[in-house]
């Protein structure tokens, strides 16, 4: 006889990505949902830019480091890779060894499977898209349609191409109507509506700093993604590079489905340790903050950086963020219900609203929908009505959603750098990118927050 189920290890080991459908109702049990996730596949085909080309090995990474923790049936990856690295700042290795430690498998993917484009190969897909950048700018095309030169110093923008990529992936693989068929990008220097993203006027100028002194609040799918991102750039001395890690958490089985530099084997550790050995092995120096972040927090200007980077889902800790007297904070939301999972809002600060006027004390809580399918499964076998609760207030999340506000995050801060003003606010859904907006910040006023130079 089958018995009770253990709700709180289901909610500390079921992928993110999986509760999408048991929270829509299209799932009627766990065990389906994840089932769904099994029977997907994604090919990638790369051409012979990925030999030379650091921006195209960047979103190759990007797209198969995603991919891998949605279509759980696996990520093949075509092409020659068997080429020096030339990201992540480790030379030793090859392309071929990052791909398989990111989890993507060798050789050619079926004519059935949605297939991304990296460069130009010489053999094209029956069913898939094509990924693009130039300067600031990066998204993805359908496989005939005109690119983007592919030329950029902006890693995060061919990351966001990556990004962009495996998100429309995702919806082909969803049977979404328009999935394949579309234009669907991002200027980080301009993501409003101003000029469509495959326009140069859009772009801005070449990049010639990177920030070297960060404070990152929260380690889980935002904090990641945004640190994935920074490992992808050109810096010229990442030894003189200092983060500043601050999380209380520890990896559970259900993080890795989203927080993308989670790997096998960190399950129990706490996520600033986890996060600190990825980062250090890529030349990165560390400090870690294993305490809350509270209204007793305080910046010490002497050695404290200058920059927060806040990707917490904690409403308390966001409605403070500019207690501590960061003089620069960039701080990024993503919808957590099965409806609005794609959706992104991003706040800079100082600006001309405080932050403990968007997120006021006692806003209010998702409520959980416990009629849905899997859920009255679950209940039907003896599961109580709490930990069911528990359950279905659990976020869902996807890795691209969380990769994509990461490089509108890390935009910021370099457009900072390069004399511009950021936005006070962005705000889009991935679903419908068009309806995008942004808002510049006019309060922030320039300083120098920390930088190095690109690889030469």
């Amino acid at each position: 006889m089958m018995g009770i189920p253990d709700i709180a290890t289901i909610r500390d080991t079921l992928s993110r990505v999986a509760k999408v459908d048991l929270d829509n109702g299209s799932a009627p049990d766990i065990e389906t949902a994840v089932a769904r996730l099994r029977g997907h596949r994604i090919g990638v085909t790369a051409g012979p830019e990925i030999a030379a080309s650091a921006p195209h090995q960047a979103a190759l990474l990007t797209v198969v480091n995603i991919a891998r923790r949605y279509a759980l049936g696996g990520v093949t990856v075509e092409g020659d890779l068997d080429v020096p690295l030339l990201v992540a700042g480790d030379r030793s290795r090859s392309l071929a060894e990052e791909v398989a430690a990111q989890g993507g498998q060798r050789g050619m993917p079926g004519d059935d499977e949605v297939t991304v484009i990296v460069g130009a190969p010489t053999r094209r897909p029956m069913r898939g898209v094509a990924l693009t950048f130039e300067g600031w700018r990066g998204g993805v095309v359908p496989p005939e349609a005109a690119r983007l030169t592919e030329r950029t110093t902006v890693m995060p923008a061919a990351v966001l191409a990556g990004a962009f990529a495996s998100a429309e992936a995702f919806a082909m693989l969803r049977g979404e109507a328009e999935a394949g068929y579309k234009a669907v990008g991002l200027s980080l220097w301009r993501p409003g509506r101003t000029a469509h993203w495959m326009q140069p006027e859009s772009d801005g100028p070449p990049l010639e700093a990177l920030p070297d002194n960060l404070w990152i609040l929260g380690l889980g799918h935002l904090g990641q993604a945004f640190l994935w991102a920074l490992l992808m750039c050109p810096y010229a001395n990442r030894s003189a590079v200092r983060l500043v890690l601050q999380d209380v958490d520890t990896v559970t089985g259900s993080t890795e489905s989203t927080s993308i530099l989670t790997q096998d084997g960190m399950s129990g550790a706490m996520k600033t340790r986890a996060v600190a050995g990825v980062l250090e092995r890529h030349g990165f120096r560390t400090t870690l903050i294993e305490r809350p972040f509270d209204v007793g927090f305080r910046r010490r200007a002497a050695d404290d950086p200058a920059v927060l980077i806040c990707g917490v889902d904690n409403l308390l800790a966001r409605s403070q963020i500019e207690g501590p007297g960061f003089p620069f904070v960039v701080e990024a939301g993503i919808g957590d219900s099965a409806q609005d999972f794609r959706s992104i809002r991003l706040h800079t600060f100082p600006a001309s609203r405080r932050a403990a006027d968007l997120w006021v004390s006692g806003s209010a809580r998702r409520v959980a929908d416990l009629d849905r399918p899997g859920y009255r499964r679950l209940s039907e076998a003896g599961s109580d009505v709490c930990g069911l609760t528990r359950l279905a207030e659990t976020a869902v999340g996807a890795p691209f959603v969380g990769t994509v506000t990461a490089c509108l995050m890390l935009g910021q801060v370099l457009r900072l750098l390069a004399g511009d003003a950021p936005d006070a606010l962005v705000d889009l859904d991935l679903r419908s990118v068009r309806s995008r907006r942004a808002v510049r910040n006019d309060v922030i006023e320039p300083f120098n927050p920390g930088y190095q130079g690109l690889e030469a």
